[in-house]
């Protein structure tokens, strides 16, 4: 880091005074664009997936728990049945494709990562966010088109109650 410092302000010494101005703009700039380029797109229509199966009703609750983070939403299997080719859906909108989930085991479930008809995501939480989290509060688990869902235990963090 003192390197990249001594070589700016090298530059800057043998540089004339219009254009350190200049100079100092275009790194300003491309550091803006830089952490512009973290920014997520939260619509895409591309990305659109199928609409709730408002048909299927919910069985009952197994012992999962589901629990939001900043950026990704956690969720731990505490049965002992292993889930393959499930999807998590949330608040009855947004969903994931999970190939595994195996008895005992944790996964961590990126929050862009879901989708919904119009291709549009939760908004997540972290530092860098626009916007209020959605608050991810009903989470649910479809095995097939014709069995009804599972519900999961979803807890809400103590530092990200809404």
């Amino acid at each position: 880091m003192a390197r990249h410092r001594t070589l700016l302000a090298s530059t800057l010494a043998s540089t004339p005074n219009c254009t350190r101005g200049c100079t100092l703009a275009c790194t300003l700039a491309a550091a803006l664009s830089a952490l512009s380029a973290c920014n997520v797109n939260l619509y895409d229509p591309a990305l659109a997936t199928r609409t709730y199966p408002e048909t299927l009703e919910q069985s009952h609750v197994v012992q999962m728990q589901a629990v939001p983070r900043d950026l990704d939403l956690q969720i731990i299997n505490a049965t002992s049945t292993d889930y393959t080719d499930v999807d998590i859906w949330v608040n009855r909108r947004y969903v994931q494709h999970v190939p595994q989930l195996l008895a005992g085991a944790t996964i961590d479930l990126q929050i862009v990562k879901f989708r919904d008809v119009w291709g549009q995501c939760p908004q997540p939480g972290g530092f860098w966010r626009t916007r209020a989290p959605t608050p991810l509060v009903f989470v649910q688990i479809q095995r097939d088109a014709t069995s009804p869902l599972l519900g999961l235990v979803t807890v809400v963090p103590e530092a990200a109650r809404y």
